[in-house]
């Protein structure tokens, strides 16, 4: 069974917002993100409706800046 659940981190333990399923010493896998993390790609929104089309190939470029310039 796999779950999304929002957490709150408080004095080391990890306390889930939502009642959880799993029975008393289930071992689970936990991957987590902070809800307030940045979409590192929010910089690209909008670049390429200005016609152009070689995102793909470029895409180093518009992320990091060119090296040669």
């Amino acid at each position: 069974m796999t779950i999304t659940v929002e957490a709150t981190y408080e004095n080391g333990i990890l306390r889930p917002n939502q009642a959880l399923t799993f029975a008393d010493g289930a071992k689970v896998l936990l991957t987590i993100s902070s809800v307030e993390e940045d979409d590192p790609l929010a910089g690209l929104i909008g670049t390429f409706s200005s016609g152009r089309s070689d995102g793909a190939a470029n895409h180093d470029k518009y992320i990091y800046g060119d090296p040669h310039s």
